[in-house]
C-alpha cells in the first residue's frame, strides 16, 4: 500500500493521473475504478492481477507482480487453520 502511494507521488501524479495511465494500458474499456487506487493505497484492497500488470508497466517495476503473489501467499498462511 505504502509503496504504491510512494511510487505515484515520486512520479508527481495525482490519483486521477494514475487512474488514466492505468486504463490507457488496458485492452478492456476500464480495468479499474477511480476509487480502487485509494483502497490500494490505504491497504484495504489488493489490486487484481490485471491491475497489478498495468501498475508494473506504468511504474516500470515487474517485481510488483511477484510482490502481489507473495502477499497472497502470506495471507493464505495467516488465515489457514492451525
Amino acid at each position: 500500500a505504502k509503496l504504491l502511494k510512494q511510487l505515484r507521488l515520486r512520479h508527481g501524479w495525482t490519483r486521477i493521473q494514475l487512474y488514466l495511465r492505468l486504463n490507457e494500458l488496458s485492452s478492456k474499456e476500464q480495468i479499474i475504478g477511480f476509487d480502487s487506487i485509494e483502497r490500494w493505497e490505504s491497504g484495504r484492497q489488493l489490486p487484481k492481477i490485471e491491475a497489478t500488470l498495468a501498475l508494473s508497466r506504468v511504474f516500470h517495476m515487474p517485481e510488483l507482480i511477484q510482490m502481489r503473489v507473495n502477499i497472497i501467499e502470506l495471507q493464505k498462511r495467516l488465515l489457514a487453520p492451525r
